[in-house]
């Protein structure tokens, strides 16, 4: 069932989602720099014995997690900006 928004619905609509796709940027700078930080430890320690060898294992799950946080984030924003795009596009046509 459709229903008619009409349009300083869909304009409010547009603007809370655009003001989310903003958090959701910074949430991504975080996560990229958590997974640059991840790297470095991970290389240092997969270099050596014992206890830097357990920090270079655990620098490298904490990177392949928050690079997997970072890509589906990303993916969060790509289809955000489309579902925008979708709706100023449907007030252009209201």
């Amino acid at each position: 069932m459709k229903t008619k928004l009409s349009k300083k619905t869909l304009l409010r609509e547009a603007e809370q989602q655009k003001d989310a796709l903003g958090r959701l940027s910074v949430w991504l700078r975080n996560v990229m720099l958590l997974s640059s930080c991840a790297a470095v430890l991970a290389w240092w320690g997969l270099g050596g014995a014992g206890l830097r060898l357990a920090c270079g294992v655990a620098g490298g799950v904490l990177a392949f997690a928050s690079v997997t946080c970072a890509a589906l984030i990303g993916l969060g924003i790509r289809n955000g900006r489309r579902n925008v795009a979708h709706i100023l596009k449907a007030v252009e046509q209201a």
